[in-house]
């Protein structure tokens, strides 16, 4: 038997939003000193309304402090760590996404073990907490979670904006296992600093198959120049991976002239090779 849906329904949660909205906004604007969040409403999701209004904030806003002071005071702060280790998934990662709305570097040690979690919408939530969050411990945090769980795409984009400045160079270049620096790799590519290059080169040079090929990738994104040799060396790699890769990239940098290494692809035995170095000719003939 179907269960008839109140006609009224919808306009009364639409008012109950707009009410949690207007609340939200009073706190922001100092006119309300306690912040009321339910993370258990089932109807009435607060804390993505919360994240809502926080995402286009600057942390050094009045606004921003108006929130995060009103929360620690009201025991809102409280009850999201009691959130991160809730039984419940939802509730967890709604505590999660409230955590790194209002960037609680207190919180990462809760956070981090919800990476491993098998609920989807939580491992999510926080990795992108810890990227919000940022800073020495969120990055640690990460480089954790991919050398034990791999290079998973939300874990590296989160790695590429919660990590502080050089800390990508430093694993790159450091004693890191093996399994991290491909993930790496990836995330100084994302990043956008050139100040990883040197570190990319070493691993193109030395490092593993994947480090290589994601090295490679990384110095393509970058647009590095001074990679050019290196990834010319690569054209000639045994590995048809990391021949791709290395054409691809090449394509990629605007300085680059193309030499007989990369119209060597052309013949390459592979087709992935071959299609990689036609489209990097292409790109390069086009400037």
């Amino acid at each position: 038997m179907l269960t008839r849906l109140n006609p009224l329904e919808p306009t009364r949660l639409a008012i109950r939003r707009a009410l949690v909205r207007r609340h939200l906004r009073a706190v922001a604007a100092g006119s309300d000193q306690t912040l009321r969040i339910d993370l258990h409403d089932g109807d009435v999701d607060s804390a993505a309304l919360l994240v809502e209004l926080v995402r286009p904030l600057d942390p050094d806003s009045d606004a921003f402090r108006r929130l995060l002071s009103a929360m620690r005071r009201s025991g809102a702060a409280d009850a999201v760590i009691d959130g991160l280790a809730s039984r419940e998934s939802i509730i967890r990662a709604r505590s999660a996404r409230i955590a790194g709305a209002l960037r609680m570097e207190e919180v990462v040690p809760w956070l981090a073990p919800l990476l491993w979690s098998k609920a989807s919408a939580v491992r999510e939530s926080a990795a992108r907490a810890l990227a919000r969050i940022g800073g020495l411990r969120s990055a640690d945090a990460l480089v954790a979670a991919l050398q034990q769980l791999g290079p998973k795409p939300s874990l590296i984009v989160a790695l590429a904006r919660a990590a502080p400045d050089l800390y990508l160079e430093g694993v790159l270049g450091g004693s890191q296992a093996r399994a991290v620096q491909p993930s790496a790799a990836m995330a100084a590519g994302l990043r956008g600093h050139r100040t990883a290059t040197a570190a990319l080169i070493l691993q193109l040079r030395s490092g593993g198959r994947r480090a290589r090929t994601a090295s490679c990738r990384a110095l393509g994104w970058l647009r590095a120049p001074a990679g050019v040799p290196e990834l010319t060396l690569a054209l000639e790699h045994r590995d048809w991976r990391i021949r791709m890769s290395a054409a691809k990239a090449l394509g990629a940098i605007p300085s680059y002239r193309p030499g007989p290494q990369l119209r060597g692809c052309l013949e390459d035995r592979n087709p992935r090779v071959r299609r990689s170095a036609r489209d990097a000719l292409r790109r390069v003939g086009g400037r």
